[in-house]
């Protein structure tokens, strides 16, 4: 596995951390991807390990994929490249928590809310702006629902509007919101709380959650990319939303 200096491992005995450093926004390319899959399929074999945190140390979670990496010829590898993460996240039997201090927008909100447990910080907000550029978000529009119900869901990926920390815990987005100097210590008796446990049990248990509660979650997953890839990206307003991204200007619809 090649070193990428944006996504840094630290491993304890029972805890492995995955910090998210790539200045300024955490916005992440295909190579990217590809290494935080490699990561975390790698720690799935790590017999001790009891739980896997996701952190930045940004000042932001993650503002998701670079733009120039969903063109029409590089959406491929770039989708098939960020699918393998939430496809390996799926098959993890390791529990997998992210903590959110701050903005989390498009793919990174997705990244932070497919993790087992979501722990935010008061300054924590999450949105979906995809819609705004001419696309959708294909991994929030399977899960989101299941954090939020069918309805919410539907509304905040077709506005795109953002939610605050106390809002996404209202919701049931995140398990946690904790203030900004207490935020270290609260979250850290919530893993000392967890590791105290047999390894184990967390994995089989962990196992029985995924089998009952995500059973067909893959297959959704693989609907949402096809209609992603050969429906979406061959309208015209796809196209304007990204070109109009990367010109700084309000997208000019076709409604094409």
């Amino acid at each position: 596995m090649n070193i990428n200096e944006h996504i840094k491992l630290e491993k304890e005995e029972f805890v492995a951390k995955i910090t998210l450093s790539k200045p300024p926004l955490n916005i992440f390319d295909s190579e990217d991807l590809i290494y935080l899959q490699e990561i975390l399929k790698s720690l799935n074999n790590e017999e001790n390990l009891k739980l896997i945190v996701i952190d930045s140390n940004q000042k932001v979670f993650s503002a998701g994929v670079n733009i120039s990496d969903h063109s029409k010829d590089k959406i491929l590898r770039m989708l098939g490249a960020f699918h393998e993460v939430f496809y390996t996240m799926l098959a993890l039997s390791i529990p997998t928590m992210s903590l959110v201090k701050s903005g989390c927008f498009g793919g990174g909100s997705e990244l932070a809310l497919f993790c087992d447990l979501i722990i935010a910080s008061e300054n924590a907000c999450f949105s979906h702006p995809e819609i705004k550029l001419g696309c959708y978000p294909p991994i929030s529009l399977v899960k989101l629902p299941e954090l939020v119900g069918d309805k919410k869901a539907l509304e905040l990926i077709l506005t795109g509007n953002k939610v605050s920390a106390y809002d996404a815990l209202d919701l049931g987005m995140v398990n946690y919101v904790f203030k900004d100097e207490e935020f270290n210590q609260k979250t850290q008796e919530l893993i000392n709380s967890i590791i105290l446990n047999s390894s184990s049990v967390i994995k089989t248990t962990l196992k029985a959650y995924k089998g009952i509660h995500h059973s067909g979650l893959k297959e959704k997953l693989s609907i949402s990319e096809k209609i992603y890839i050969e429906e979406l990206m061959s309208l015209e307003d796809a196209e304007e939303g990204m070109k109009s991204f990367l010109e700084k200007r309000l997208p000019v619809w076709k409604n094409k």
